[in-house]
């Protein structure tokens, strides 16, 4: 039995993925728990490093930052006490005098150690606040969280590293088992083939211990002899012990079938090494993964390939345990949202507020998926349109000054110049993300008949000829009248009825759309429902984010929904929010001013 792989985890490197993603969840933690630093560090004694720092405004300390251990640190006595540490004020509490972190204004305190799976550890997760701060069982919950999240990833990092140690190791061993093995057949002489022999059983019987089958194949004829092992790992009964080559390609996947047999020709061209191939195989109804290693061990006078000998593994579960692993971390974003859905609900339309307010800047902090001229030029009209309020603001109040007027005109001219700069670099994508800053003043506002107005645009959205399959009903009075902005209403029930298109009835192609309006006193209600699939809870908290879209890939972008709550708010002054249950269909309802003055 092989022993236990050792794994050195001081110098146990981790992936750039794995830091993009730990760098994601800092940001988020800090954003939640509203507080200025979110940090992982990582031992290295007799220093401590910050490995990770969030990107979040006030945060004093930097990645790679070093500090020596034994210096009163926070994160110090979290490692020696491998457990949570809570500090609400180390100004009150004298055993934190010394503590470097202090120094830095940092005097409220939560962390927690993060451990390898062989107990050696890494490091801490930790938050620090400016301000005293008890950190609520909310905020305990959310960091532990996310540390099980990160030790995740350690484990498998520490995993990967084992199972490279262990392949490294096996493959050095074959390697000196063929090299013996040559040397042996080279002297000729007869007590070294037995003992060769005898080797080889051994080798066998620790293979077939081991759970690997072995095979041996005669290139010259085609035929494959199989072991008792290997027999039972493809499927094969005992007739087939010896079978053809032609009966073994057959089995392979059809998928991974051309690339073995284009491998394993290369391999037979220049037999030098081993090979290696990991493929499916058919096992009666059912398709297994296969490890197979083999290794050329005769030629002939032309140094033509003879014989072959190899093994099989099964490594259906290791397999199956990647492919869990990968969607698992592919939906990391949602399963970190799930949760948190508590602590998010609460804040809901607090933080669906500000996402909104900071558009510009939100977008510009996805570098990862735009570029930084779009970012630039939303960062600047986010900024004119805010000093553009403000100036106009103080106006109105008859509080502008000179000094602000020409304060206002030097800022918007810079902006501008670096707008010119940034839109020739932007191109064609300017055209789409402008629409996210929703203008009201592009607006004009007059009294209208809803009815006529959205019977008009359901016409032209879904004329009878296009779409046969979509039932519409309406219930709107056919005498109410409102004062307010027509072209606003007509843009969010065409992101909506595009919506239902395109998410709700993408599966069936049929469906119900129901528009039902009604006044309540100065208050106009707005119902948009259909009964296409309906939208999960884990999805429900996100759907008027801007850029979020199940759709990455296939042309969506995400910027409907995000578009329709701006109008809802920015235009109509109103309020929106989902109702909806997987399989029962959405509704959105809408309340607004029925007359803007």
């Amino acid at each position: 039995m092989r022993a236990a792989v050792n794994v050195e985890t001081r110098s146990l490197a981790v992936g750039h993925d794995y830091a993009e993603k730990w760098q994601e969840v800092l940001d988020l933690l800090a954003k939640l728990v509203r507080i200025p630093a979110a940090l992982i560090m990582r031992a290295q004694p007799p220093q401590i490093k910050v490995f990770l720092s969030s990107r979040s405004k006030g945060n004093p300390y930097e990645e790679d930052e070093l500090a020596d251990l034994g210096t009163g640190l926070y994160c110090e006595t979290v490692m020696a006490r491998r457990g949570e540490l809570i500090v609400p004020n180390a100004l009150t509490d004298p055993a934190w005098d010394h503590n470097p972190d202090i120094k830095l204004g940092m005097i409220s305190y939560m962390g927690m150690p993060l451990v390898w799976p062989n107990q050696d550890v890494f490091g801490t997760i930790c938050v620090l606040d400016v301000e005293e701060n008890a950190y609520n069982a909310t905020y305990r919950q959310l960091l532990a969280q996310f540390r099980a999240m990160v030790e995740r990833d350690l484990r498998q990092i520490y995993n990967d590293k084992a199972r490279a140690q262990e392949d490294a190791a096996l493959r050095a061993e074959e390697a000196e088992r063929v090299r013996r093995e040559f040397e042996l057949l080279r002297a000729g002489e007869q007590k070294a083939l037995q003992a060769l022999r005898e080797s080889e059983e051994r080798w066998h019987f620790a293979l077939e211990g081991a759970g690997d089958g072995v095979w041996d194949w005669d290139i010259s004829n085609g035929s494959i002899f199989f072991s008792s092992r290997c027999r039972q790992l493809l499927g094969l009964t005992a007739p087939e012990a010896i079978a053809g080559f032609q009966l073994w390609q057959t089995g392979i996947h059809p998928d991974e079938r051309p690339t073995v047999q284009a491998e394993l020709a290369g391999y037979l061209r220049q037999p030098e090494g081993s090979f290696v191939t990991e493929h499916r195989f058919r096992k009666g109804e059912e398709w297994i993964w296969l490890l197979g290693r083999g290794m050329v061990v005769s030629l002939d006078i032309q140094g033509r390939p003879l014989r072959m000998i190899g093994t099989y593994s099964d490594i259906t579960e290791r397999k199956e345990a990647e492919a869990e692993l990968q969607l698992l971390n592919s939906h990391l974003e949602e399963r970190v949202a799930a949760r948190t859905a508590e602590l998010k609900k609460a804040m809901q339309q607090i933080s669906i507020a500000e996402k909104q307010a900071a558009l510009a800047r939100m977008v510009a902090g996805m570098a990862h998926e735009l570029n930084t001229p779009i970012g630039n030029i939303l960062l600047c009209s986010s900024q004119i349109q805010a000093d553009v309020a403000a100036i106009a603001k103080a106006d109105a109040d008859r509080l502008l000054s000179r000094k602000g007027l020409q304060s206002f005109l030097q800022k918007a001219a810079e902006s501008c110049e670096l707008l010119q700069r940034n839109s020739e670099l932007a191109g064609d994508l300017i055209g789409r993300f402008k629409q996210i800053a929703v203008d009201q003043l592009d607006q004009p506002r007059r009294s209208f008949h809803p009815a006529q107005i959205i019977s008009r645009l359901l016409q032209t959205l879904l004329p009878p000829e296009h779409h046969p399959d979509i039932d519409v009903q309406l219930r709107i009075p056919d005498r109410l009248v409102i004062e307010n902005y027509p072209s606003a209403l007509e843009q969010l029930l065409s992101h909506l009825v595009a919506n239902s298109l395109t998410h709700g009835f993408e599966e069936k192609g049929v469906g119900c759309i129901r528009i039902d309006i009604r006044r309540d006193q100065e208050e106009l209600i707005l119902i948009y429902s259909d009964d296409g699939k309906g939208i999960t809870q884990e999805l429900q908290s996100r759907v008027f984010d801007p850029f979020f879209t199940t759709r990455m890939g296939q042309g969506g972008v995400g910027l409907g929904l995000a578009l329709v709550h701006n109008i809802v708010q920015v235009i109509l002054k109103g309020q929106i929010r989902l109702e909806s249950e997987p399989g029962q269909g959405a509704a959105f309802i809408i309340t607004f001013p029925a007359n803007q003055g």
